[in-house]
């Protein structure tokens, strides 16, 4: 039986020969990006990803960060929403997955690709535009410190968006069934998420969860 992740078919015999469920996340991640196109976006992802970038506005010449960027699905649209003028950084924990996305993006001249965590990273304060969680924020081990620490990252006029391409009630119970290293891995709900942001500091500009639907866009409060 094949393991669907995020999208992705994956065949379990891409997981090697060992058990998900003894590996912790980073190795979970190692493993499926050795899969034959880690992350693809399904045939019905082009208009979600179509409805995110008008939902950004015009990022041309804007600064992104992209943590937990994955293989860079959403990375290759960045490139193309921010123009040359524009520059992304996108970085990963898991080193297979910076691999697979800095392969895919080796020709990209306004895009650098890194590995790092966000508890971990060194990224330039009060320097980006729009900080873009996108298929993350489950991931992170303690949220609302991620959240504060990211605060510190944005220019005086930018955003935080969290976004997924499923509701938090679907996507939860997704990871419900899927291995151990990933199934308590959790989407807040609008309520919740909204009081997490709050409480970190941001002034929530917008909040959306719903069937096949997720976003969060805020900035930070003081600088309202």
């Amino acid at each position: 039986m094949p393991l669907h992740w995020f999208g992705v078919v994956l065949p379990l015999d891409s997981i090697l020969d060992e058990e998900v469920s003894e590996m912790p996340r980073t190795s979970y991640f190692n493993r499926v990006a050795v899969s034959k196109d880690p992350l693809l976006f399904t045939a019905g992802a082009p208009p979600k990803i179509e409805r995110l970038r008008q939902r950004l506005g015009d990022l041309t010449g804007c600064r992104v960060l992209e943590p937990g960027c994955g293989a860079g699905p959403l990375t290759e649209h960045l490139s193309q929403w921010v123009g040359p003028e524009g520059h992304v950084m996108a970085f990963d924990s898991s080193p297979g997955m910076v691999g697979r996305c800095s392969a895919r993006l080796k020709h990209a001249r306004n895009i650098l690709v890194r590995e790092g965590s966000v508890e971990d990273w060194d990224a330039a304060q009060g320097a980006w535009d729009l900080i873009l969680l996108f298929r993350v924020f489950p991931h992170f081990q303690d949220q609302p410190a991620v959240l504060e620490r990211l605060r510190s990252f944005l220019a005086p006029s930018g955003r935080l968006v969290i976004c997924h391409l499923d509701g938090s009630a679907g996507l939860n119970a997704q990871h419900a069934g899927y291995e151990a290293a990933v199934q308590r891995d959790r989407l807040p709900g609008r309520a919740e998420m909204w009081a997490m942001l709050e409480s970190a500091g941001y002034e929530v500009l917008d909040g959306l969860d719903e069937d096949g639907d997720y976003f969060f866009s805020a900035r930070w409060g003081l600088h309202a």
